[in-house]
């Protein structure tokens, strides 16, 4: 049997190659498969601690909110109300982990998720976003700002409800800064944006381009580590997306649905996936100019059935070895359509 050969490609934002080896991807497999079936939820859950007028584990009562709904979390990774004394260990010893954590419900439906919602709708969980950002960035002592949203119990999710978090943190997370890191050398280098000279790249190549639009352009980077990963990436270079105009977040709102879609389309079921918003971090030691606000999308799907494990050679080593072709997996989802499969009869 002819076996696809194995390339490595340069991640130049994480400054590491990633091995791209097709023949693992068609490995007998005899491990541990995911299950696509889902249970029928209700559209309120009197049970669920996100849903509207229910009262969290916490003690405090949601209000009957009826579109977005952000609150700090009952039971934080990170706190700003706490101190430790010093220590003078050789590792620095226990430190404060100071930080915000807070909790963002896109709808006050239990049943429903962001490809199901509309663009309008999408477009007001953007704006908290962006206004999320501005606010917890501005406050002294946080140095980075992450918005995620982890989607499907095999990611962990402990509860279905629509919800997005975000940590704020008293440092820069290893990836935010070593990105950080790359793209300040590249400029100092070649007077350019790394992010900007990977999207003009891409979009010329176009082979990995998924779909673009007039101000943001969706594709499987040429380093992907994982077979579905995107990155979807404003054409306009801007450090955060609080600098985004009106036009610009319509236009957000719109091409991150599409993508969305694409996913639940592609198997036709809620698409398990994490999806960052990497924005610039906001320290005084890191410069914003050399960064470019993009958002990832990591689904951690192999195949319909099987995940991606990050085993010995990765997990020990750190590098990243992808079963498959990333101009392959653009290829798929550029194919698929962006009616949502639920609506089509």
């Amino acid at each position: 049997m002819t076996q696809k050969v194995s390339i490595k490609r340069w991640n130049p934002l994480l400054g590491e190659w990633v091995i791209i080896a097709p023949a693992t991807g068609i490995r007998p497999w005899s491990g541990a498969v995911v299950s696509s079936a889902g249970e029928k939820l209700p559209e309120h859950d009197p049970d669920c601690y996100l849903c509207p007028g229910v009262k969290r584990a916490g003690g405090k009562v949601n209000p009957h909110y009826t579109d977005v709904f952000v609150f700090d979390n009952d039971f934080p990774s990170l706190s700003m109300d706490y101190s430790l004394l010093p220590d003078t260990s050789v590792t620095g010893g226990d430190r404060p982990a100071r930080g915000i954590c807070r909790v963002v419900c896109f709808s006050p439906k239990h049943n429903i998720t962001l490809p199901e919602m509309e663009e309008h709708e999408i477009l007001v969980v953007l704006q908290t976003f962006s206004a999320q950002f501005a606010e917890l960035s501005g406050i002294p002592g946080i140095e980075h700002v992450m918005i995620f949203e982890n989607r499907g119990s095999i990611i962990g999710v402990s509860n279905p409800h629509p919800h997005a978090q975000i940590y704020s943190t008293d440092f820069v997370p290893r990836i935010p800064a070593v990105r950080h890191q790359n793209a300040r050398k590249h400029m100092e280098k070649h007077g350019s944006c790394l992010f900007c000279t990977i999207l003009n790249d891409e979009t010329n190549d176009g082979r990995r381009v998924i779909t673009r639009n007039e101000h943001f352009v969706a594709f499987v980077p040429s380093f992907a580590r994982l077979t579905f990963e995107v990155m979807l990436i404003p054409r306009r270079h801007v450090p955060f997306m609080t600098e985004l105009t009106s036009g610009e977040m319509i236009s957000l709102a719109s091409i991150y649905r599409e993508i969305l879609i694409r996913y639940d389309n592609i198997f036709r079921m809620p698409f398990p996936n994490i999806t960052v918003f990497q924005n610039s971090p906001c320290s005084d030691d890191m410069p914003p100019e050399p960064y470019h606000f993009h958002i990832e999308f990591l689904p951690p799907l192999r195949s319909r059935d099987k995940l991606k494990y990050m085993a010995g050679f990765e997990s020990g080593g750190g590098n990243i070895v992808n079963p498959s072709f990333p101009d392959e997996s653009a290829e798929l989802l550029r194919s698929i359509p962006i009616l949502h499969y639920t609506r089509i009869q």
